[in-house]
């Protein structure tokens, strides 16, 4: 089973300079490979580049040698993933008009795959290998002479295998990481009756029902207050922002630092809420001796219904999908089922 672990670690002047040209590197690739996908035609390609064409075709570019050989092709082949869900999206039409992916205007993450990391079990330390292209032009460069890239934290400690390091671009001094890692999973429990039921909602976001010994309990009442708080604050900064903006003849609008940050504490902050909720669901079930969690599957729950505007933004925004996929994991890693039950039928907490 793998599972992901986000942090953030210092790096010295020396390995930001690695890193960022790096993330730089990929930036810059991307956009070659993006613009040979929507210009193909043009640059005497005679069917449309997929990943398996892009990766060896730039094998000897500029960018393409400034990365890890892996990280290099990861970049590739996430473009490829977008120019997929573009197709997708528009034999739905789910959209009118979808947009082909864009041209990266600032340095993006980089992905180093298993065979670029060296760790030792037991350690907080990671080696990190470094492209020769690379390594010739920092020497040349910035004097730097570093033959591999060395990142130390708590985290890595106990991993015994980890799969792949996403190292996101350098800002003062620090630098985030996510490590996806694998994990043994346990082994199914068998069963005894013994359920957990589960239905999602709005106000309370987890109602909980206990078959061993009858108990419902509530989780997640403090969802809805972040999601109000947030709301509110957004939109009071960016009536301030439009109107300021407005003022002074602008003619389209834009945000700004302070309205995106206040999105990425709000993503944050549920993330961190959802985290912690199934945390406390998962080790009740282990305590209790819990082998079987029953949740409603309230997805395409709107679907042909007319619930109101304000209660189809509440569900739109109800983070069910993450909820579940939460509860899976955490679950698994006790050895108990976890089932999703389709909305439409009867409800076992009934």
């Amino acid at each position: 089973m793998l599972l992901s672990k986000k942090t953030s670690i210092k790096v010295s002047r020396e390995y930001a300079n690695l890193i960022g040209h790096m993330c730089y590197a990929a930036s810059k690739l991307w956009n070659v490979c993006n613009y040979e996908r929507q210009h193909y035609k043009e640059t005497g390609i005679e069917q449309h580049p997929d990943w398996y064409y892009q990766k060896k075709a730039h094998k000897e570019d500029l960018w393409y040698k400034q990365l890890p050989s892996q990280t290099a092709q990861e970049v590739c082949k996430l473009l490829d993933k977008a120019w997929k869900s573009f197709y997708a999206l528009k034999r739905s039409g789910g959209i009118e008009t979808p947009r082909p992916p864009r041209f990266k205007q600032e340095s993006i993450p980089i992905t180093y795959m298993q065979m670029g990391i060296v760790h030792e079990r037991d350690t907080g330390r990671v080696r990190l290998s470094l492209p020769k292209a690379l390594k010739k032009y920092m020497e040349e460069t910035y004097q730097i002479h570093e033959n591999f890239l060395y990142l130390e934290n708590k985290i890595f400690r106990g991993m015994d295998q980890i799969k792949q390091l996403r190292i996101y671009p350098p800002e003062k001094g620090n630098c985030k990481i996510i490590v996806v890692y694998e994990v043994s999973g346990q082994e199914e429990l068998p069963q005894n009756g013994h359920e957990l039921s589960i239905d999602l909602g709005l106000h309370n976001l987890m109602t909980c029902y206990d078959s061993g010994n009858g108990k419902t309990f509530i989780l997640g009442r403090k969802y809805l207050a972040l999601e109000r708080y947030f709301h509110k604050e957004i939109a009071r900064v960016q009536a301030q922002w439009y109107g300021q903006q407005s003022g002074k003849g602008v003619k389209y609008l834009a945000t700004s630092k302070h309205i995106r940050k206040l999105y990425k504490r709000k993503h944050d902050s549920v993330t961190d809420y959802l985290h912690k909720v199934t945390r406390y669901l998962a080790e009740y079930c282990r305590e209790q001796g819990i082998t079987c969690v029953v949740a409603g599957d309230i997805r395409n729950i709107r679907r042909e219904k007319d619930l109101g505007h304000r209660t189809n933004q509440k569900f739109h925004s109800l983070p069910y999908n993450r909820i579940y996929i939460m509860l899976e994991y955490k679950l698994k890693r006790y050895g108990i089922r976890f089932i999703k039950q389709p909305a439409n039928k009867k409800s076992r907490l009934n």
